[in-house]
């Protein structure tokens, strides 16, 4: 089983970062991760996931949401899909949400900063390494000056924690937003 995350970004022109992670048995590894663009290229690579993680508002009516208010009450940093560029990033996010689901995608979203925070983990390696899953294939050195890629890993191991049941789901009459409960308890 494969799942994945996905850190949308609102134009095609702009990296996307994609994070893959490879379910085995009692494993876990980081497969890859790296940009994307175009939204055909964005579905045709994701259609193989079981589950993705996307961090984007998937609303296709970009308005301050009732589960945005939820996350703000917790005291997490979200962005309003009403902000010009946010409205065009939930439009994307929720165009491609359907396509993926219209293959059998599970699509949940997410907000990666907030995830981990949630998770009490400092860093996206003490993350993977809460989850005992191994960067196989991916140099987390070279991924961490890189913020799309690093928040698309964390959106990964948000779909990751979807499958293993270690979810905190955040709910509003409108929407659900998936974090990942604290590890270090």
């Amino acid at each position: 089983m494969r799942v994945g995350g996905l850190d949308l970004a609102a134009k095609e022109s702009r990296c996307s970062g994609y994070a893959e992670i490879e379910v085995r048995g009692g494993g876990a590894a980081l497969a890859r991760a790296r940009c994307l663009y175009s939204d055909e290229e964005i579905v045709s690579t994701a259609s193989v996931l079981s589950v993705v993680a996307i961090d984007a508002p998937l609303t296709n009516e970009p308005v301050m949401r009732d589960v945005d208010r939820a996350m703000v009450r917790l005291g997490y940093r979200v962005l309003p899909p009403s902000f010009k560029w946010m409205r065009v990033l939930s439009l994307r996010g929720y165009r491609i949400s359907k396509e993926l689901e219209s293959v059998g995608v599970k699509v949940i979203e997410t907000h990666p900063r907030s995830a981990l925070t949630s998770s009490g983990a400092v860093s996206v390696k003490a993350l993977l390494q809460a989850l005992n899953v191994c960067p196989r294939g991916v140099n987390l050195d070279d991924i961490s000056k890189i913020k799309d890629l690093v928040d698309a890993i964390i959106s990964a191991t948000v779909a990751y924690c979807y499958v293993k049941g270690c979810v905190r789901v955040v709910r509003g009459r409108d929407g659900e937003v998936y974090l990942i409960e604290n590890l270090f308890r």
